[in-house]
């Protein structure tokens, strides 16, 4: 009985830190740490915004006019459609509407793939601070100036995400969305984020020459990068963007989920053998993610088999241990769902309101999603060139 008592308040524990104790931590290091705001420089630097693209016909109009909106001085900035062997009319259309005297330009990469047409446009980017922007992303005029406040708060910040939001989408793609952008603000405001999002991230010219072609999820990867190498990640409330290809429906949910997901930990695991490397912080965030992502749904269940074991195996039943227990997780559940609730979000963000339905709805489809993930690991890999989901312009 001592060890599954013992067993039990382990698996308690570790509970309490994946889920409530992390979020309490980060969020009480963001109140007392002193942070230096953004500003503009006296001096802009020379900005490369690099969009991979493909068959992309139905939307590039809309990102070239996006494009032509940021604010930022022409002579500082150069625009690249890398193309990866679209099928459709996007290089056509950007030929024809593209003028002689802005400074975009049209590169084609001779194979398809995001990371591939990355590699191929890096080496060719003349900018200080490169910006990777998707073609389904609406950035806000004002974007590129905040991308570049942020960079100059200290030599130290080595990616910006700018704060990315789905523009519609089903009810669990919100509250997933909502969720994950306050986390990573969370971290931000403590010291770093985990992660900067696909849409919209920028980081220093130099930083890195180009991914590894076994790259999934470039913003995992350049996130991560930057952590093993004492680097600090910042998820921007002032730089601000868009996705507008969102899934629409569970059968483009789940895979969609499913496939970030498995990104995330296998770009994360990637890295584990330069933990000793990191801080302490970053340490502390990327153990906790990988445990979210491999632990929590083996850990839940079993909770539940040690805390039923407990309660049913006689002569000696431990009511009073199950129930502290689960008293304990249910205050720090009501503590952080305080502390989500008083993230401070960009200006201009109003918080949206969810139905208890909807918030169930989410937690029991992620952890089905991680459960799927740790399970497939070793058997499921991918690559960057897969189907995209389909925008409402398709």
């Amino acid at each position: 009985m001592w060890l599954l008592v013992f067993l039990f308040l382990v698996t308690t524990l570790i509970l309490a830190w994946v889920l409530f104790g992390y979020f309490i931590v980060i969020w009480t290091i963001g109140l007392f740490r002193g942070k230096k705001a953004p500003a503009f420089p006296d001096s802009w630097p020379v900005l490369s915004v690099v969009i991979p693209c493909f068959n992309e016909q139905s939307g590039i109009i809309k990102k070239l006019e996006n494009a032509r909106s940021l604010d930022y001085p022409k002579d500082k900035l150069e625009v690249v459609f890398v193309d990866g062997g679209s099928t459709d009319a996007t290089l056509s259309l950007l030929e024809d509407n593209i003028q002689q005297d802005e400074p975009y330009r049209i590169h084609r990469c001779a194979v398809s793939g995001k990371i591939n047409q990355l590699n191929e446009a890096l080496p060719l980017l003349k900018g200080e601070i490169i910006v990777s922007a998707d073609a389904d992303t609406i950035m806000e005029p004002d974007s590129l100036k905040w991308i570049v406040a942020e960079f100059s708060v200290s030599p130290e910040i080595e990616v910006v995400g700018a704060y990315v939001s789905p523009e519609s989408s089903m009810n669990v793609e919100l509250y997933y969305w909502d969720s994950q952008n306050k986390g990573r603000l969370m971290e931000s405001d403590a010291c770093s984020a985990s992660i900067v999002v696909a849409p919209c991230f920028a980081f220093r010219k130099g930083f890195i020459d180009s991914f590894p072609e076994d790259v999934v999820a470039d913003d995992v990867y350049i996130s991560t990068l930057a952590h093993a190498r004492g680097g600090k990640v910042v998820y921007s409330r002032l730089a601000k963007a868009v996705e507008t290809r969102t899934p629409k429906d569970y059968s483009e949910f789940l895979p969609h989920k499913f496939r970030k997901s498995n990104a995330v930990l296998r770009e994360s695991i990637r890295f584990l053998y330069l933990l000793p490397e990191m801080s302490f912080f970053c340490k502390m965030m990327t153990i906790t993610r990988i445990a979210q992502q491999l632990f929590l749904p083996w850990g839940m269940l079993w909770w539940l088999a040690l805390a039923g074991s407990l309660m049913t195996i006689f002569p000696v039943v431990r009511y009073d241990i199950v129930l502290f227990c689960t008293l304990t997780l249910l205050v720090l559940l009501l503590i952080t769902a305080r502390v989500f609730a008083s993230v401070k979000l960009p200006e201009g963000v109003k918080p949206r309101k969810y139905t208890s339905a909807v918030a169930l709805e989410g937690y029991f489809v992620t952890t089905f999603i991680l459960l799927m993930t740790g399970l497939s690991y070793i058997f499921y890999t991918q690559n960057s060139n897969y189907n995209r989901l389909r925008s409402e312009d398709d």
